[in-house]
């Protein structure tokens, strides 16, 4: 077997398992939710059944008189716990379930 051949046997045969590792792998947004205005992402669930939820606003800004970009309300997030016994959960707007991980 050639030099060249056995580097080429090597080479696949490190790539190809990295590969299918990354093809199972989570999702970088696993245990997040994207809505029109915000990401919502929650925390494991805690023994009494409540879990920790937090929130991150995407920048937006606003328009002017005439049209013209006038200025930017930065981002803004916080975290808060919930209890799905309070009713309703959580705010309107948000989701009314765990987002699962």
């Amino acid at each position: 077997m050639s030099k060249f051949r056995r580097i080429c046997l090597a080479v696949s045969a490190a790539v190809i398992p990295a590969s299918i590792g990354i093809g199972f792998a989570a999702p970088a947004s696993a245990g997040c939710e994207a809505g029109p205005f915000a990401q919502y992402c929650d925390g494991p669930i805690k023994a009494d059944g409540t879990w920790d939820r937090c929130f991150t606003s995407a920048p937006q800004s606003f328009s002017g008189q005439y049209g013209q970009v006038a200025g930017f309300i930065p981002s803004t997030g916080r975290c808060y716990p919930v209890d799905p016994n309070d009713f309703p959960p959580t705010p309107l707007g948000q989701p009314q379930y765990h987002i699962y991980p």
